[in-house]
């Protein structure tokens, strides 16, 4: 590709690709069905496989994460299910196709999304089956981040801002209050049915709101992770979410990272 294009960070990757009937035809006029085959294929060099579509929700997810600032030992034990070496190869692998900074002396596991990574970021999301969910602002979850450690009503206007602009997710975690008990709660849409509802899928007590606030906050920050935590409760069970969790929080060094 040529270098101007990988310096429109700003754009989606495949900006520069013409539609017409014959399907996206690229600089080299090569046509593709869709955006994402002219990436994998044409830009990556990959076969067309039939599970090519999951490696592009792979792709996605492991460089949501990086731009969240979270891929680490964390990301390894939730998107990786804990196998070291194949967190290690896919790091290794997205900075060899420049997706993620390597400037001299930086280590290839810190490194932040490159301006290509970014605008390859942007296409994934933009291409995503299902439509890929509308995101809290930034910066709402940066608040949240930002009141880490400082005066309980300060961090309750965060959460209170970042409640109101999450909205009514497929997944949706949220805090509630039950007699002396404080909740937090995952409920899901069922799908399938005639009349769709929404349905809890698991929930966590705590004793007291400081330490559910603590918990909810955590959540706040990963909210681009939220659909896959509700598939593993919708699928495997609450218990399978709550170890999944706890396995995450460890990697993560606890609720305060």
């Amino acid at each position: 590709m040529a270098d101007f294009d990988r310096h429109a960070g700003e754009l989606p990757w495949g900006w520069w690709l013409r539609a017409n009937p014959r399907g996206y035809e690229d600089a080299a006029g090569r046509h593709w069905s869709s955006v994402r085959d002219a990436f994998w294929e044409g830009e990556l060099g990959f076969p067309p496989v039939h599970f090519a579509p999951e490696q592009h929700e792979l792709m996605l997810r492991v460089m949501t994460a990086i731009n969240a600032s979270w891929f680490g030992t964390e990301s390894n034990h939730d998107v990786f299910g804990g196998d070291m070496m194949f967190w290690r190869f896919y790091q290794c692998w997205l900075a060899s196709i420049g997706m993620v900074e390597t400037s001299e002396g930086r280590n290839v596991f810190d490194g932040g999304l490159s301006s290509l990574g970014k605008s390859v970021l942007m296409m994934l999301q933009a291409t995503r089956e299902p439509e890929f969910e509308r995101l809290p602002m930034s910066a709402v979850v940066a608040a949240v981040s930002a009141n880490k450690g400082l005066d309980a009503e300060a961090r309750e206007r965060a959460l209170i801002d970042f409640e109101r602009e999450v909205g009514f997710r497929r997944h949706l975690f949220a805090r509630e209050d039950l007699g002396k008990r404080y909740l937090v709660t995952l409920t899901g849409i069922t799908v399938g049915a005639r009349m769709p509802t929404r349905n809890i899928a698991w929930s966590q007590s705590f004793s007291d709101a400081a330490s559910r606030d603590d918990l909810f906050a955590w959540l706040a920050e990963r909210v681009h992770r939220w659909d896959d935590w509700g598939e593993i409760a919708n699928r495997k069970g609450a218990d399978a979410l709550t170890s999944h969790l706890l396995s995450v929080i460890v990697g993560a060094g606890g609720l305060s990272r």
